[in-house]
């Protein structure tokens, strides 16, 4: 059985790679490749292309480099069927991955089936895209329990099995002994800044975050940040944007402990708001975009009030959401007084708590292999 894995995110690398380990525990014999980054080569997956050459992000940037996608698409769809592929597995990206979907369909038809696995958000945008889907795919894994049912509505063989983060998302020590790793003294309070895995996101969301530290430090001089840093993006980056504060720490490669070992957090949207809400830490969501990425993203986003997941998975504001403008300096700052004590605080860790039983029991990974073995495997 030959699979071909297509990843263009960072995130989807790891999730790949989770998946990847589990269907090497059930099916050891089969093969492997695709295009993805470390993660997922450390599994035993062939990198062919390396997620990297596809890495964009947002709309706007996209536009600019359509030429040098549609070239990627085409030598992947080659690669694809010149390897007899017998299942392609798509994770995320869906702009990317749909349309080299339906190339595959249109040059060879049903001749090698498609699954995708952590849904496209259709649900906020695009939702025509959703019928689309349907009708290319052969079934997909979805990561939320509400996507269930919206996809299964369209005639789309859909499972959820629990989000793959449950029982992953763990620190690497007790708080006290993570305090002194980091060098906390006694007296110190952390606070968690997560500005992004990518050079971009870091250079937009990291200055307001440290300038809001800065106003929140006047009242709390106990206030430290940990700043969970990309093993990808160089260390002179952060350095330069730090500046002087010597009250701001790095910490590579830890965004667990980072958010463990802190009384609150500064998060950009994404993935890590769900760590936060699996950890447990309060947190404000910080989003900001290019102008023409957000603008293009205003026009094409419907019928969905919240961008955090936290907050699409309870239905209501659970955490702050502070989206261009208003992830300024003065307003994370007030978010972080308000989360520092107190009632709403307490409720916060609630709800918290909450929407992280709602993503499932541990385990989800390695059930989604047995199914995609019962469901896919030859004999």
């Amino acid at each position: 059985m030959r699979l071909f894995w297509v990843v263009g995110e960072k995130s989807g690398d790891h999730h790949a790679s989770r998946l990847i380990t589990a269907l090497r525990g059930v099916a050891p014999d089969w093969e492997h490749a695709g295009m993805g980054g470390e993660a997922m080569a450390e599994a035993g997956c062939e990198i062919i292309a390396d997620l990297s050459q596809a890495s964009l992000l947002g709309l706007a940037e996209v536009v600019r480099h359509l030429p040098r996608m549609f070239r990627l698409r085409d030598r992947l769809a080659l690669e694809i069927h010149k390897r007899n592929v017998d299942l392609v597995v798509f994770l995320d990206f869906p702009d990317f991955n749909i349309a080299l979907l339906k190339l595959l369909r249109k040059r060879h038809g049903d001749e090698h089936r498609a699954f995708y696995y952590i849904s496209p958000q259709v649900w906020a945008w695009r939702r025509k895209r959703a019928k689309q889907m349907a009708k290319l795919l052969d079934a997909m894994a979805v990561l939320f329990p509400f996507e269930l049912e919206f996809y299964r509505r369209y005639g789309l063989e859909t499972v959820f099995f629990g989000h793959p983060l449950c029982g992953e998302v763990v620190p690497s020590d007790r708080r006290e002994r993570l305090r002194g790793m980091f060098g906390l003294e006694p007296g110190h309070q952390a606070i968690a800044l997560l500005p992004g895995s990518r050079r971009p996101e870091v250079e937009r969301h990291l200055p307001v975050q440290l300038e809001a530290m800065e106003i929140f430090r006047r009242s709390h001089p106990e206030a430290v940040a940990i700043i969970a840093s990309s093993e990808n993006i160089e260390r002179s980056l952060y350095a330069s944007l730090i500046g002087e504060r010597d009250w701001a720490l790095l910490a590579s490669g830890r965004v667990y402990d980072v958010l463990a070992v802190s009384r609150v957090g500064l998060v950009k949207s994404g993935t890590s708001t769900v760590e936060a809400a699996l950890i447990g830490t309060p947190f404000a969501v910080l989003y900001r975009l290019s102008p023409l990425t957000y603008f293009l993203a205003r026009m094409l986003v419907r019928g969905v009030n919240h961008i955090a997941m936290v907050n699409v998975l309870a239905g209501r504001e659970v955490v702050p959401e502070r989206i261009q403008r208003e992830a300024n300096r003065e307003r994370l700052a007030d978010d972080l007084e308000r989360l520092w004590s107190g009632a709403e605080r307490e409720k916060m860790i609630g709800d918290l708590k909450e929407v992280a039983g709602s993503l499932g029991e541990p385990g989800g990974t390695k059930r989604l292999a047995e199914w995609i073995v019962r469901r896919f495997g030859e004999g």
